[in-house]
């Protein structure tokens, strides 16, 4: 498994061969997860149906952070290479949801923190 790599601020960079960066295995699956939970529900234009509806749970009125959480899951569980979700826990604090994901993948285990 290979995918583009991407910094701390989520950008392409270029390696020290003048390339493009590019990660593989555990790094790239990753990286994979990481930009998975990011996409927001609607965003991709031929796939409108994937994503996290965060509009719709997170920053609703009242947040529903068992949908949320359950919409997470999903899409990561959906990744291939990813066999199951470790484990999920997050807090509210002053307002701002956070959470840790971990995952069980075929390369060994992801955290995510978002």
């Amino acid at each position: 498994m290979k995918t583009i790599a991407t910094d701390k601020n989520n950008d392409l960079f270029i390696d020290a061969g003048g390339s493009i960066a590019i990660v593989s295995d555990i790094d790239a699956l990753a990286n994979i997860s990481k930009n998975a939970v990011l996409t927001n529900r609607g965003e991709l234009t031929y796939n409108v149906q994937f994503g996290i509806p965060y509009m719709d749970t997170i920053f609703a009125d009242v947040a529903n952070t068992d949908i949320f959480q359950a919409s997470i899951i999903q899409t990561l569980e959906s990744l291939d290479g990813v066999e199951r979700i470790s484990s999920f826990a997050f807090e509210i604090n002053n307002g701002i949801y956070s959470y840790q994901v971990e995952e069980t993948t075929e390369f060994g285990t992801v955290v995510l923190n978002g």
